[in-house]
């Protein structure tokens, strides 16, 4: 009922393309602390791992939840289903945020795309709060740099297209989430320290600057499911913006009957950056947002 405001606030002059914001509400669960969802420039997303990083850092920074030592626990309930983040802390400082995120399976492997450029394409299908394309950097001759971000968002148009040609995805128990809109490149080698790049493409070619949470989520389904990795073992996805996020499986579950795992993402570094007031004046021609070619 008031789209406006989340173009006005995510589009420019006021936002930019990539900038995810999460909205927080009266939660219609009894077991949730809050309820949120989350916008961008152009839509809005079933889930957000690294926004909800970021909600729970401002929550107990704030006062909004009470902090309790050494971790305090915040249930929050997303479109995808209720979420558990755990803050915890080291001399009265958050030393880590720790996502228990909605179950995370892999929906397709070794999907075979034609696309344009290269011919046949083997990518996988995987969900970890949202859907997302699987695709080897190092099978296309990518890698994933700064300056190859561009490139990639290009391509990504092409990847999806693709893939919604010959795959309808949908999840097992939410018939709502329904659409296949994001591309994770994936290196499925790792850089000297063990963690593996990846860099995620949402909506309509917008790079995400964080490692992505749900990317992270999904990449892990992906590698339990090909048996390269096991329960509680550790798997880090980094972004070329410098970021990391450190991930496990917690156990096995299913979904309709699907077989998933569910995630555990966290992050050491999530930070306020400030408090921000939007001003959105009467007569403002580009009150509404725009997005810039």
């Amino acid at each position: 009922n008031h789209d406006w405001l989340r173009t006005c606030i995510m589009q420019q002059p006021r936002g930019f393309l990539s900038l995810v914001g999460a909205i927080l509400t009266e939660p219609c669960s009894p077991e949730a602390d809050y309820g949120v969802f989350y916008i961008d420039a152009l839509t809005y997303q079933p889930m957000c791992g690294a926004g909800t990083l970021s909600v729970a850092k401002a929550l107990v920074e704030t006062g909004m939840v009470k902090r309790v030592e050494p971790a305090t626990k915040i249930v929050l309930e997303t479109p995808t289903g209720l979420v558990a983040v755990y803050v915890k802390w080291e001399n009265h400082t958050v030393a880590s945020i720790n996502l228990e995120n909605v179950p995370a399976f892999l929906y397709r492997k070794d999907l075979h795309i034609d696309l344009a450029g290269y011919g046949d394409v083997s990518v996988d299908i995987g969900y970890g709060g949202n859907f997302f394309v699987l695709a080897d950097v190092h099978s296309l001759g990518l890698t994933i740099t700064k300056d190859t971000v561009n490139l990639l968002r290009s391509l990504s148009k092409d990847i999806l297209a693709a893939a919604n040609k010959v795959i309808k995805v949908a999840h097992p128990t939410n018939p709502a989430i329904n659409y296949l809109d994001q591309v994770l490149f994936c290196q499925n080698v790792p850089e000297e320290d063990g963690g593996y790049l990846a860099q995620c493409i949402f909506g309509d070619a917008q790079a995400d600057i964080s490692p992505c949470g749900t990317g992270t989520s999904t990449r892990l389904a992906q590698r339990y499911f090909r048996g390269l990795i096991g329960l509680e073992e550790t798997f880090v996805q980094k972004s070329v913006c410098g970021g990391a996020f450190h991930a496990k499986g917690l156990r096995e579950t299913t979904l309709g009957g699907v077989p998933a795992i569910v995630p555990y993402v966290s992050c050491s570094d999530v930070h306020i950056t400030g408090f921000n007031h939007l001003i959105v004046e009467e007569n403002d021609k580009l009150k509404n947002g725009f997005v810039s070619w």
